[in-house]
C-alpha cells in the first residue's frame, strides 16, 4: 500500500508537493505547465514550510536534490557499477600468474607490461565506491530526518531499501575491495603513465 494523503488519510497519495514534499491525493494537488505538483492550499503549505528548520524560505535547490528519488537511484546505479568494475579488475589480476611482470619480452599492451596499472585503477574505483556509500548513507539519514519533521512517508520506503543495500551488500564489498587493493594505493599515476610510454613501439630497444 502506498503513502496516504496528508490531508485525507483515507485517500492514497498520487504525488507529493514540490515545495513541502508532503504526499497528497488528487483532490489536494495541482500541476503546473512544467508538470510539477504543488499543494492547492497555498497558505497552509507556506505555513508548514515556515515551521521547518529553514524559516521564511521555500525548499532550496539543494534540498530538492537531496530529496530527489531519481538522483538517489542514479547514485545507487553508479555504486553498483563501480563495485562490478572493481570485481572485474580483481579477477583479472588474481588470474594473472607470476610476480605481476610479464615473462615474454614482446607484450601486446601496456597493461601486459605492467599489470599494476589495473591495480591502480582498482584502488581508485574502490575509493570512489567508499565515497558513494558515505554519500548515500548521509542522504538516507537526511531523508529519514526530513520525513520525520514533515510527517511525510513519501521517500521513507525507498530510503530504507537503500540503507539495506548499503549495510548488507555495498559496505562489506567496499571493505573487502579496499583491503585487497591497498597494495596498489601508493602507486604514482605519473610513473605508471611513464611505464606505458616506455612499453610502446617507440619505447622498445
Amino acid at each position: 500500500m502506498g503513502a496516504q494523503c496528508h490531508h485525507h488519510p483515507d485517500n492514497e497519495a498520487v504525488g507529493a508537493c514540490c515545495y513541502c514534499d508532503r504526499p497528497m491525493c488528487g483532490e489536494c494537488l495541482l500541476t503546473n505547465r512544467e508538470g510539477k505538483a504543488f499543494c492547492k492550499r497555498e497558505e497552509e503549505c507556506l505555513a508548514f514550510q515556515d515551521a521547518l528548520e529553514f524559516p521564511d524560505q521555500t525548499a532550496s535547490p539543494i534540498l530538492d536534490g537531496l530529496l530527489d528519488e531519481s538522483t538517489l537511484d542514479a547514485q545507487m546505479r553508479r555504486l553498483s557499477e563501480t563495485l562490478e568494475e572493481v570485481e572485474e579488475l580483481k579477477g583479472v589480476l588474481e588470474d594473472d600468474s607470476g610476480d605481476g611482470r610479464p615473462d615474454a619480452s614482446d607484450t601486446a599492451s601496456p597493461v601486459d607490461a605492467d599489470p599494476r596499472i589495473l591495480g591502480c585503477c582498482a584502488w581508485r574505483l574502490a575509493e570512489e565506491a567508499a565515497g558513494l556509500t558515505t554519500l548515500l548513507s548521509l542522504r538516507v539519514d537526511f531523508i529519514r530526518r526530513e520525513q520525520e519533521l514533515s510527517g511525510s512517508t513519501f521517500l521513507l520506503e525507498r530510503a530504507n531499501e537503500v540503507q539495506g543495500f548499503l549495510e548488507q551488500e555495498a559496505e562489506p564489498k567496499v571493505r573487502e575491495y579496499r583491503d585487497w587493493a591497498e597494495q596498489y594505493s601508493a602507486l604514482e599515476v605519473s610513473q605508471l603513465l611513464e611505464s606505458m610510454g616506455a612499453t610502446g613501439p617507440e619505447g622498445k630497444a
